[in-house]
């Protein structure tokens, strides 16, 4: 069995710290300027550019008043020169708002050092949008 590649197995650290809901594990990922972003209208709480560790909790934070996450996967994992990216799936919806979403992802991670120095998410906005405003 092939040993796998060392950004693919930080990238697969986070992931599992996260649907484990160690959110302590996450940070110990991150390197004290780390840029976390998720792309998309400012009109959805959770979306934007967060830096620093302490900016990442405040997003950890949002995210847990406003999203339930139904399911959540790893569809694959890849290797790059300087860190990882994953296809990821959820499944979910906003805490008071009936429409769910089911969307796909590509999630983008820079890693300096064995550190995550930049995450960022691209997603199907319209649909979390779409959802977002259902009330």
């Amino acid at each position: 069995m092939p040993r796998e590649r060392p950004n693919c197995a930080i990238a697969r650290k986070l992931y599992e710290a996260f649907l484990a809901g160690d959110l302590e594990a996450i940070y110990a990922l991150l390197d004290p300027g780390v840029e976390w972003e998720l792309i998309g209208s400012g009109e959805i709480p959770h979306f934007g550019l967060y830096r620093g560790i302490d900016a990442v909790k405040q997003f950890f934070s949002i995210l847990g008043e406003i999203n339930h996450v139904e399911s959540f996967e790893v569809l694959s994992y890849t290797e790059t020169e300087n860190g990882a990216y994953a296809e990821c799936r959820e499944r979910g919806h906003f805490k008071g708002h009936p429409k769910h979403f089911d969307m796909r992802s590509c999630q983008i991670l820079e890693i300096a050092q064995g550190r995550i120095v930049r995450f960022r998410i691209y997603q199907d906005t319209a649909q979390m949008l779409d959802a977002w405003r259902s009330q």
